[in-house]
């Protein structure tokens, strides 16, 4: 099969996101919440759209093998949106931002899921 996107790509899309989102988050007062529950939520659409990119890509795969190297690399992703989360749920915490950290947590746990049904 011949692809022009591969897992490395999803890696550096979603690394550019977390960069991106840094940028906005250095720039927010600490003493607003509103912004960081907003970012929260930036974080977890933009990762939703790098696992709906990864489900179309893994569509056309007849390999499990790479299947499952695909759901182990959004899993991989999810690993370092939680991680980002994590610091704003810390740094904010009463900003409400834990409900993104569950939910991200969810996806995570779904597409551990499928690279253990492709292995």
């Amino acid at each position: 099969m011949s692809t022009c996107f591969d897992t490395s790509d999803v890696v550096e899309l979603s690394r550019a996101s977390l960069e991106e989102t840094e940028k906005r988050l250095s720039q927010i007062p600490a003493e607003l919440c509103a912004p960081f529950y907003a970012e929260a939520g930036t974080l977890e659409q933009q990762l939703l759209s790098v696992y709906r990119t990864v489900a179309l890509c893994v569509r056309k795969e007849d390999n499990l093998d790479v299947i499952a190297e695909w759901w182990g690399t959004m899993t991989n992703v999810c690993d370092e949106f939680l991680a980002r989360l994590l610091r704003l749920c810390e740094e904010h915490p009463y900003c409400g931002a834990a409900i993104f950290y569950d939910r991200v947590l969810d996806l995570r746990s779904r597409c551990q899921r499928l690279m253990n049904l492709h292995s």
